[in-house]
């Protein structure tokens, strides 16, 4: 199955790629949450630095985490390991829980290899079928983790 995409859904994707944003880090893109929409992958919502500000942004990572829905989510990580400062890495999390409707439970498993091949630099994506935590991710990104999203990833 070919991925057919709207044009915001590109422009997102290339804005979240760009992390310059103009120099200003608080209008840089966090989240752009994606689903199948009438044939094609289009954009559902999208969050800025600004909108996060004072939140705990895996916390808010996981509240995007819908049971009823099945979607795509590109996610800004931030990260810190034991020999570094902090470090940040774009995810790709296909969201696939049970309950969400069969359409787009469908779409989104059979969209999910071609959509990430359409993603360039991105090392890490997951299937996910329900929440998981702080040390979870870190353990996936692979490196000594110890902080996500400024909090320890024992928390």
């Amino acid at each position: 199955m070919a991925v057919k995409m709207t044009s915001v859904a590109k422009n997102m994707i290339g804005e979240i790629y760009c992390r310059d944003n103009d120099g200003d880090p608080s209008e840089r893109l966090r989240f752009v949450v994606l689903g199948y929409i009438n044939g094609q992958i289009d954009v559902t919502v999208v969050f800025r630095q600004t909108e996060l500000d004072g939140k705990d942004v895996f916390t808010f990572f996981q509240s995007l985490l819908d049971p009823k829905r099945a979607r795509f989510i590109l996610y800004d990580c931030h990260f810190q390991t034991a020999d570094s400062s902090r470090r940040q890495e774009l995810l790709l999390v296909t969201w696939i829980p049970k309950s969400a409707p069969s359409e787009e439970l469908s779409a989104c498993m059979i969209l999910r290899k071609p959509f990430q091949q359409l993603l360039p630099g991105i090392r890490l994506e997951f299937q996910l079928k329900e929440p998981v935590s702080r040390k979870y991710i870190g353990q996936q990104l692979g490196r000594d983790v110890i902080r996500i999203e400024d909090k320890d990833v024992s928390a």
